[in-house]
């Protein structure tokens, strides 16, 4: 297949996408392991428990880490775009919840879904 034949913008936006997601989520894990004074006491917690960052990292982490790998199954068997388009909306979607790759993750991981969803091989 020709590179020309691969959608590359989607699979561009997706990657970084999933990266800003990954270190969005990263930080946000270092943040309430080191500093948890930093965020407001959640709602139902005494003070601000690590646990609750811990599961709140680990959700970006996974949501992050499978937006990268629906941009390199995208860039590597376009074939599939619609299924891999639609894995990175449903994976960017609940990044929010972390901060979203601080919301242009979010947003550049919506675009690049919606691309690749719209993409046809010619």
């Amino acid at each position: 297949m020709r590179q020309k034949e691969k959608p590359k913008q989607a699979s561009t936006l997706s990657l970084i996408a999933g990266l800003l997601i990954v270190f969005n989520a990263v930080a946000v894990g270092v943040a309430g392991a080191y500093f948890p004074w930093v965020f407001p006491t959640l709602p139902g917690s005494d003070n601000n428990a690590t646990v609750s960052f811990a599961t709140i990292a680990a959700i970006g982490l996974t949501c992050g880490a499978l937006v990268l790998l629906g941009a390199v199954l995208l860039h590597t068997r376009p074939v599939n775009g619609k299924a891999w388009g639609i894995m990175i909306i449903v994976f960017s979607i609940p990044s929010v919840v972390t901060g979203g790759g601080f919301i242009v993750g979010f947003i550049l991981g919506i675009i690049g879904g919606a691309k690749a969803f719209r993409w046809n091989l010619v």
